[in-house]
């Protein structure tokens, strides 16, 4: 159940989701400077900012203060915060360019199909498989941040994939299955 228009975009949960939004310019300045101490900074922010995604949803569950606005900024945020960090470290070559392309034009897709039935006054939910690529998500650029912020990183330039890839890389397996579960529901409602 959502709340309608009368409860205030300023609730708790939604400070948290904009607390989120305004943290990416900070996460991404940290990691272009490319230093040891500053992707330690980019990985404590980012952890923060992984943190506050599970706070919103919980108060707004707990409180009862879940809202329109909520239901749409939380995703939103999320998305910003994954796709800001995936494109930065992209740009300094942590992270393949295909993965962050792959990853990116899935949010689109899932974005535009969310539009399109808020359009409709359908509410298109996140799904239990799209919860966990975002956790994925999170947990392979927060390894990949930590795993930078050492002077002699821990995995690097060996021939094994560092562990926030392979985490990055079952995110991106849950985001095709996510995916197809989305366009499979469309198909449904249409």
């Amino acid at each position: 159940m959502v709340k309608d228009e009368k409860t205030s975009i300023w609730t708790l949960p939604n400070r948290l989701s904009l607390l989120r939004i305004l943290s990416i310019p900070v996460i991404c300045f940290f990691i272009s400077l490319q230093e040891n101490r500053f992707f330690l900074l980019s990985f404590f922010f980012f952890v923060l900012a992984g943190i506050t995604d599970g706070l919103d949803g919980f108060f707004a569950r707990r409180l009862k203060l879940k809202s329109r606005f909520g239901v749409y900024i939380d995703p939103i945020a999320d998305k910003m915060l994954i796709v800001s960090c995936l494109v930065t470290l992209s740009y300094y070559k942590v992270v393949p360019l295909w993965l962050t392309v792959l990853l990116v034009l899935r949010e689109f897709l899932i974005n535009g199909i969310r539009a399109f039935y808020a359009e409709e006054g359908i509410t298109v939910y996140p799904t239990k498989s799209g919860k966990y690529k975002t956790a994925f998500q999170i947990i392979g650029i927060s390894l990949l941040l930590l795993n930078r912020s050492f002077e002699n990183p821990i995995i690097s330039g060996s021939s094994y994939m560092e562990p926030g890839l392979v985490a990055l890389i079952i995110a991106l397996i849950l985001s095709i299955y996510s995916a197809t579960k989305y366009l499979l529901g469309i198909t449904k409602i249409a």
